[in-house]
């Protein structure tokens, strides 16, 4: 395998954080549980952390080998090739629908009359653009805007408290119609977004410079992110009343727009949407990245760098033609991704293939030993 970085587990830490909150936190996970929404998105975690332990056992077993080379070893070449296929164009997919999600936000906070064609643009040359200059670039990235986005976090968190703007007796009775009805609607969506889509991070594994601290500190960062979402969630519904919270697209911006201290303090949309566009920076790049490493093993390209603005060209159209308007296009992110393309790459395929390495477990291990397999 070709060791072009490390990551160090500070910068994996941020990158999981960042990643995790992305899209999640912009338009209120978990909002189909109506008040309980916040209850759907600790289920939802405790869910996500099972198939966290499902792609760490799977790497444990491939300390040194991405997602895109242990496939081919335990599937078999062919039927590997066409996983990882499937793999490359799930994670573009997943980047066009968050370029998206932030391209809607910003036309609709800020470039109003801007085509989203051009605001699309704008946002995927520059994660291109770190890209080019390298991994390592945008995990050191990661870690000033971690610090930045915490710092803006807790004090819009601390306005809020300020503004007295929340009322508790919005999210109350808890799980008033009971559990089931939060149970279906956690199911499938709040396990497998953002928290199954941790599958990406099956490419970055080997990476790390501590690698026996990459279940530890993953689950870290997963439960934080969980903890950060159901947080805010609760305070969304808190402010906006579980009625309009669900109903508009996006909560959280709407809940501070209410922040107003004394007439002087308000208006804090600008920093919401920093804040947002960081996560969602951080969230496309890393789609765009691990893509990126497994076209290379597909294609056997041995520069990364040439795969960046084809892969990101498609990315960036894929985000406009993905629906039509953002409500088919949210529409479509609650009820049709998660049953049907979310469920098959994050549990249904990698139940598959860890059976298979089960079954075939001594004779790949012969494989690896004998140096018989196709590693670069």
């Amino acid at each position: 395998m070709r060791e072009q970085y490390k990551i160090s587990i500070k910068q994996y830490f941020t990158l999981i954080v960042l990643f995790e909150l992305g899209s999640a936190i912009l338009v209120g996970l978990g909002m189909n549980a109506g008040r309980d929404a916040w209850l759907a998105v600790l289920i939802g975690l405790v869910a996500g952390v099972f198939l966290f332990l499902l792609y760490i056992y799977m790497f444990k077993q491939f300390p040194e080998l991405p997602l895109s080379k242990y496939l081919p070893l335990i599937v078999g070449k062919h039927f590997g090739k066409v996983l990882n296929m499937l793999y490359m164009l799930y994670f573009m997919y997943l980047a066009a629908r968050v370029l998206r999600d932030f391209g809607s936000l910003l036309l609709s906070a800020v470039f109003v009359q801007t085509p989203i064609i051009v605001v699309n643009s704008l946002m995927i040359l520059t994660i291109i653009y770190v890209l080019h200059l390298g991994f390592e670039v945008l995990a050191r990235t990661g870690e000033i805007f971690f610090a930045l986005t915490v710092l803006i976090g807790l004090s819009i968190f601390v306005l809020v408290l300020g503004a007295d703007i929340m009322n508790w007796n919005y999210i109350k009775p808890i799980a008033g119609e009971g559990w089931m009805p939060v149970l279906k609607a956690s199911f499938p969506v709040t396990p497998t977004f953002p928290f199954g889509e941790m599958i990406a991070f099956t490419m970055l594994f080997p990476y790390l410079r501590t690698k026996k601290k990459a279940l530890s500190i993953g689950l870290t960062a997963m439960i934080l992110s969980g903890l950060i979402l159901s947080l805010t969630v609760a305070a969304d519904i808190a402010i906006l009343g579980g009625h309009v919270a669900t109903h508009v697209f996006f909560p959280l911006l709407s809940a501070v727009a209410k922040i107003n201290l004394g007439e002087f303090i308000q208006r804090l949309d600008a920093l919401v949407v920093f804040t947002l566009i960081t996560g969602g920076f951080f969230k496309i790049a890393v789609f765009l990245y691990v893509s990126v490493k497994i076209a290379q093993d597909v294609f056997s390209v041995k520069e990364e760098r040439s795969l960046l603005m084809p892969l990101g060209i498609v990315i960036l159209f894929g985000s406009v033609a993905v629906a039509s308007n953002f409500v088919e296009h949210i529409n479509e992110g609650l009820n049709i991704v998660p049953h049907f393309i979310h469920v098959p790459f994050q549990l249904i395929i990698p139940v598959f293939f860890t059976v298979i390495y089960l079954i075939r477990k001594k004779s790949i291990k012969k494989k690896l030993a004998s140096g018989s397999s196709t590693l670069t």
